[in-house]
């Protein structure tokens, strides 16, 4: 589950869809990612393709994100539906791309960058800002960053029953 892993990399809320009994989500809200378990593996194959392109997603993103591919790809197999969690990265991956190119940015600047990207993935523009905590840019540097990012929000999804995949 990559944006749970990365969330935690921030120390930031995840704007989640809370699913009970594996049904529907019933609702929306921001939780403590440190409150979530990794599911169990759900593929236990992806694609050459899928692989290909999650390869080019960690290393857009190694300078914020050390994982190596290996655990990228395993995150994604334990997706219910990694080609969704993959445009949503690519996507990301985007936005971030247009952000950062032309600019000489920080480590820290550019985790910002990756957490605007992140958090906006899954949440809209107003539940976003409030929630940012950025180290180097301003809260403009994180509206035009939002502007870039063209994808509609894609909230994680999680059950709250006990054993639950």
């Amino acid at each position: 589950m990559r944006p749970f892993h990365l969330i935690v990399l921030f120390g930031c809320s995840a704007w989640l869809l809370a699913c009970k009994d594996g049904k529907e989500p019933s609702q929306k809200a921001w939780i403590d990612p440190a409150h979530l378990q990794p599911g169990p593996v759900q593929h236990e194959q992806l694609t050459a393709a899928q692989v290909e392109r999650i390869k080019k997603l960690q290393q857009t993103f190694s300078e914020v994100d050390p994982n190596p591919l290996e655990k990228w790809v395993d995150d994604f197999k334990r997706d219910h539906d990694p080609e969704r969690e993959i445009r949503i990265y690519e996507g990301m991956a985007a936005a971030y791309g247009a952000y950062c190119t032309g600019r000489t940015l920080t480590p820290l600047a550019k985790k910002d960058v990756y957490q605007v990207v992140l958090l906006r993935s899954g949440a809209p523009d107003a539940e976003v800002l409030p929630r940012l905590k950025l180290s180097t840019l301003s809260v403009d540097d994180a509206k035009e960053i939002l502007r870039l990012y063209q994808m509609p929000p894609a909230p994680i999804t999680v059950s709250t029953s006990p054993g639950a995949p």
